[in-house]
């Protein structure tokens, strides 16, 4: 706009839409028929239409200014608007069209967020830099009490390198100290509507029949009126650093983080809710740590050029308060971590104990440390027969120590770059082989197939709580290997195209005996194993 040239406005506008189509039909003499569905041998014809839709408009001004050769002045506001809607239907009937007693079910959701944001950038002489920042931030998941958060944040930098007194040292490329202080928010918690009293169909094996007619029953959800925002402050110093050119650079930063009105679900003393469990804000939680990226290029010359980056975390999480009634220990502790299943739980949020610590029964061996099934270790260390004899193991899904490496080697027009990440002393439980049992061989009145860890420890039922499946998680993973050639000056200068191939998922290196060690919740149920993908690229510029 004329006169005012150093003012500019974005509009984003997006739209996600995916369908998904599950046609099934049973036979009458599969086994299922008789174990579930109507449990008579009619057969069933059931079908599930899941839609999604998605929908963004962002809409953003920028202010850019320069006064006398020194200050720098810019500015950012905006206004964000989102909705996620999903809708799906079941329909369920016998092989010949007939109504089998299931009525057609419809679940219909949607999500609403929206923000206002602004950022506000100072700088001084290329020397000292502000930056500000406030968002508010609306959840439909919250009731109208509760839906806004305001999150602020304020960071100050220091570029020594263009003082003075650092002049003349040629090894020193880049110096800059930095220090922070902001806010931000959480609502992720599942359910879209957890702030709301609402009803829930019944599964098919919790209908009535009545005559020759199935009916469905509603039953009441669990709901927290007053849940809000989880809120996270966080405290950050920090330095940028580069010697020799920038052969080697890199940065160092420390943190401390103080984690508000966390949100999670609970188990809920029976009678308090509709539910067992409930979604709600369950306490505070303290968080330190120190990340350290680093850049190095060893090689660089005319035709030759090698570049090593690695970064690598160390965070140290603990519970400060829960919202829930003390134990004999004058300790908080509510159960998470649900393996499936009613009540089924192996982890504990607990004060003064890192999020998701196991809370296990401890394994019994003899005197040659072999595997008693069925037998554990209570508090005085006496054998018993009871899985309820738990205790906090003290270990944790989360990693305290998390890293990534990666590599890349260039000579003329041939490029080859790898990529690796993993993290060290977290762990995982593997329910897998917990749960099975010779029991599953004739479960439904059908022959299953069994693990072979089942048959070799002699396990006749599940073991669900035994500390002997917990298991050290940590690994590396090789992520992506990619190897590429560039053509160059194709039809004329500008011109270009690189070849490639690669693979990801190349290989992972753990000792956990499950197959996948890198959980999000570090309970492995059934996981399924990530693909190895080949792949080969063509990229053409001009």
């Amino acid at each position: 706009m004329h006169g005012l040239e150093d003012l500019s406005f974005n509009l984003n506008l997006g739209y996600d839409v995916s369908k998904a189509d599950d046609h099934t039909k049973t036979p009458t003499n599969a086994p299922s028929m008789f174990t579930d569905n109507k449990n008579d041998g009619t057969n069933l014809d059931k079908h599930e239409i899941e839609k999604y839709r998605s929908t963004l408009l962002d809409l953003y001004a920028n202010y850019n200014k320069e006064f006398n050769r020194k200050h720098s002045l810019s500015a950012m506001a905006g206004y964000e608007w989102q909705r996620f809607w999903k809708d799906k239907e079941v329909t369920q009937f016998d092989w010949d069209g007939n109504d089998i007693g299931h009525e057609t079910t419809y679940e219909v959701s949607e999500l609403y967020l929206i923000s206002f944001f602004g950022r506000l950038n100072y700088s001084f002489d290329s020397r000292f830099m502000l930056t500000a920042t406030l968002r508010a931030d609306a959840s439909s998941r919250f009731s109208p009490d509760t839906r806004w958060g305001y999150f602020p944040s304020i960071a100050l930098a220091w570029r020594m390198i263009n003082e003075e007194f650092l002049q003349g040292i040629d090894v020193l490329s880049d110096l800059k100290l930095r220090l922070s202080y902001g806010q931000t928010g959480q609502q992720e918690i599942g359910s879209y509507y957890v702030y709301m009293p609402m009803y829930t169909a019944s599964y098919d094996n919790a209908r009535y029949e009545f005559g020759d007619k199935w009916y469905t029953t509603y039953r009441p959800n669990g709901y927290d009126p007053n849940i809000k925002w989880e809120t996270t402050e966080t405290f950050n110093i920090g330095i940028d650093f580069g010697f020799l050119n920038h052969r080697i650079s890199g940065s160092v930063d420390a943190y401390k983080r103080n984690t508000k009105d966390l949100l999670n679900k609970i188990t809920v003393p029976a009678g308090s809710n509709f539910n067992a469990e409930i979604e709600t804000n369950i306490g505070n939680m303290e968080s330190k740590g120190v990340e350290v990226a680093l850049t190095a290029i060893p090689v660089k010359t005319r035709d030759w050029e090698w570049s090593i980056s690695g970064n690598f975390t160390w965070n140290q999480s603990k519970i400060t308060k829960l919202n829930v009634i003390e134990n004999e220990d004058n300790k908080a502790s509510t159960q998470t971590g649900s393996a499936g299943g009613t009540g089924y739980y192996l982890q504990l949020h607990t004060t003064g104990e890192t999020p998701y610590t196991f809370y296990l029964s401890k394994q019994a061996y003899d005197e040659n440390g072999n595997y008693l099934d069925g037998v554990y270790l209570d508090a005085n260390g006496e054998q018993t027969s009871s899985e309820n004899e738990k205790y906090v193991t003290g270990k944790s899904s989360l990693a305290p120590y998390y890293f990534g490496l990666s590599t890349k080697l260039t000579y003329k027009n041939w490029d080859l770059a790898i990529n690796a990440h993993g993290s060290a002393g977290n762990y995982v439980f593997n329910y897998l082989k917990a749960s099975d049992s010779y029991e599953e061989l004739y479960s439904n009145s059908t022959s299953n197939n069994i693990l072979r860890n089942t048959y070799e420890l002699k396990q006749e039922y599940a073991r669900r709580y035994s500390d002997h499946y917990l298991e050290n998680a940590s690994f590396l993973r090789i992520d992506n290997i990619r190897l590429g050639y560039t053509f160059n000056n194709l039809w004329d200068k500008t011109s270009s195209l690189n070849v490639s191939v690669g693979i990801q998922n190349v290989f992972t290196f753990s000792g956990y005996s499950g197959i996948d060690p890198e959980l999000s919740d570090g309970i492995d149920r059934n996981s399924y194993q990530r693909p190895r993908v080949f792949m080969m690229g063509l990229n053409l510029n001009f």
